[in-house]
């Protein structure tokens, strides 16, 4: 292997390396998006149910 050869090879695995951080970066901002839309749908839930529970009381 020429020396030619060893820096395109290197480059190449540069970018790969840069391409699996980005998709890990990305698959990290989806997983913490996912976190705080479950979370979000659960506390309104919870103002649903009080809600529906006043209404039930009569107040």
């Amino acid at each position: 292997m020429n020396i030619n050869q060893v820096r395109e090879h290197l480059h190449r695995l540069i970018d790969e390396v840069d391409d699996i951080y980005v998709l890990n970066g990305l698959y990290r901002n989806l997983v913490a998006d996912k976190r705080q839309r479950e979370e979000y749908e659960q506390e309104q839930a919870r103002v649903d149910n009080r809600e529906k529970g006043k209404k039930l009381k009569g107040e």
